[in-house]
């Protein structure tokens, strides 16, 4: 019997109506043949008993949407064993849907004038391609309204004027240990109508020597140490017996600006005053590979010519190379996201949906043109995927962790990486706003027909100080958290393409970069993403 017979059959298992006592739920499938309100009353693993206004029916679970608060009341209940693996997608509208009336009114600065530039093409953009049900009008001086009469919901943005008081900002941040949490599950900033913060873009960093540094690679700390003035020859981190040349932008250059950022603050370093300073990027790469020892700090769009240095974080010793792939994974270190942070979380849904926009690859072409990375969704390198796996094969690990290797071996060794990488556990609002931004990319990379059928996996990866079987469960906890979450998230992606979604923890083994995050000792996990 074809799966359309199947669902009739089923549908037609009616009996005597009887009242409706919990909330009711609605399940739907994608293709509109299912379509039914009522109470949730059984589920025997496959079918669900559905009391409606015309009688019980029987649904699969498999093969349908389960949409409202009833859907989290009956899985949280497990009066019947339910999960919410068992159906293709879950969403708690009412904790999902936008405010219905209200209105922002928002006066926002910028760090930095490019940040002004990047700004205007994003709403720029955002009001000439129609992306949005709402109405958007853009000033001359750059200021925006929006309106949606539907929910009754306004918003202003405003560009600060000099002494204006202000209560957004964009500006880059960093992803390490500063700010308070402000989620512990991911389903939480996903079932938000508003985030707080939004990425963006994305600025990524390249250390360049001279020829003749020959060193596997450079932790941030000590990065920190040689502009400090208290590491001054390459043979005190493992390089040659050479002296350290440092060179550095002027002070007024952005680059210069995220230098101590992102490198000198974290670690409670300033730079020293005998670092020699040189006018622009150009200029230093050019004299980096002329002044035997030299090192230097410049955006990657200067350093194509030079030796670059892979990068630790401080929490490991993994240093990673520069590469398109791990700089919009975030598993380079030197990263510096562009976010735009609201004082208070936004009353309406108004700005988020503005601002999830730059998420998309129209957004992002315009914001790499200015010197961020496109972060649209991309597949890792054979090449890139390869080398790590094949650490496992000669990597020292207890009895808990050679099984978890042997698993990942496998498991990925047929699959691809995808670029989205979740930040998972306690985590700050910015981080949120990383991850729904990467959310918006997997799920438009997973829309496209050559994903259709595909298996997806979301992996984890955690270091839990108690040891490995801890971190093992921790990162199993992790992936199986954010799956669920994205089933939340994309259930049309999901159902419409037919994806079959899976989560795997592999612990601390072969992760792919530092587990550092912005929440001080928050156990926080990182969840990639692999297609198979």
């Amino acid at each position: 019997m074809t799966p359309l017979k199947n669902m009739t059959a089923a549908l037609l298992c009616a009996v005597a109506p009887t009242a409706l006592l919990a909330e009711a739920v609605e399940l739907r499938s994608i293709d509109g043949f299912i379509s039914v309100d009522g109470e949730i009353v059984g589920y025997n693993g496959t079918m669900l008993s559905v009391e409606t206004s015309v009688g019980r029916v029987s649904v699969p679970a498999s093969q349908v949407v389960c949409y409202g608060a009833g859907c989290i009341e009956v899985i949280a209940s497990n009066d019947f064993g339910l999960t919410s693996d068992a159906f293709q997608g879950v969403v708690a509208q009412e904790e999902v849907a936008a405010p219905q009336g209200g209105a922002d009114e928002v006066t926002v600065s910028f760090d930095a004038p490019v940040f002004d530039t990047i700004y205007r093409s994003v709403v720029g953009a955002y009001a000439m391609t129609g992306q949005s049900g709402s109405s958007v009008d853009v000033g001359a001086t750059g200021d925006i309204r929006l309106e949606n009469t539907a929910s009754n919901e306004t918003a202003l943005i405003k560009i600060a004027q000099e002494g204006e008081a202000v209560n957004a900002t964009v500006g880059t941040v960093s992803l390490e240990a500063e700010a308070p949490a402000a989620y512990s599950t991911p389903i939480e900033w996903v079932n938000a109508p508003s985030l707080g913060d939004q990425l963006l873009g994305l600025r990524a960093f390249a250390v360049i020597v001279a020829p003749g540094v020959e060193l596997d690679g450079i932790s941030m700390n000590e990065l920190a140490g040689i502009y400090a003035g208290e590491i001054t020859n390459w043979s005190e981190i493992g390089g040659p017996d050479m002296a350290i040349l440092p060179l550095q932008l002027p002070a007024n250059s952005t680059v210069r600006a995220e230098l101590v950022k992102l490198v000198m603050e974290p670690a409670g370093k300033t730079i020293a005053s005998n670092v020699l300073t040189m006018a622009d990027g150009i200029s230093i790469a050019s004299s980096v590979n002329q002044f035997a020892g030299s090192i230097s700090v410049v955006g990657v769009e200067d350093a194509e010519s030079n030796v670059t240095l892979p990068v630790s974080g401080d929490s490991c010793d993994a240093p990673v190379a520069l590469s398109d792939f791990n700089v919009v994974s975030g598993d380079y270190p030197l990263i510096r996201p562009l976010m735009v942070s609201f004082d208070d979380v936004p009353q309406t849904g108004l700005l988020t949906d503005m601002f999830a926009f730059a998420s998309g690859s129209t957004a992002q072409r315009l914001i790499s043109a200015e010197g961020f990375a496109n972060f649209t969704a991309a597949e890792q390198g054979e090449a890139e995927k390869n080398r790590r796996l094949n650490r496992l094969l000669a990597g020292n690990f207890d009895e808990n962790e050679r099984l978890a290797a042997a698993q990942m071996f496998q498991r990925l060794f047929e699959a691809k990486r995808l670029s989205p990488t979740l930040i998972s556990g306690d985590i700050s609002r910015a981080e949120a706003g990383w991850n729904s931004a990467m959310f918006a990319n997997l799920a438009n990379a997973l829309s496209g027909s050559d994903m259709a059928g595909r298996e997806v996996l979301f992996v984890g990866f955690t270091n839990n100080t108690e040891g490995s079987e801890e971190s093992l469960a921790a990162s199993a906890d992790a992936a199986a958290a954010m799956q669920a979450a994205f089933r939340t998230f994309a259930p049309d992606v999901v159902v419409g393409n037919n994806l079959l979604l899976s989560s795997y923890g592999f612990g601390g083994i072969s992760q792919a970069t530092c587990l550092d995050g912005q929440v001080a000792g928050g156990n926080q996990s990182r969840v990639e993403i692999w297609v198979q």
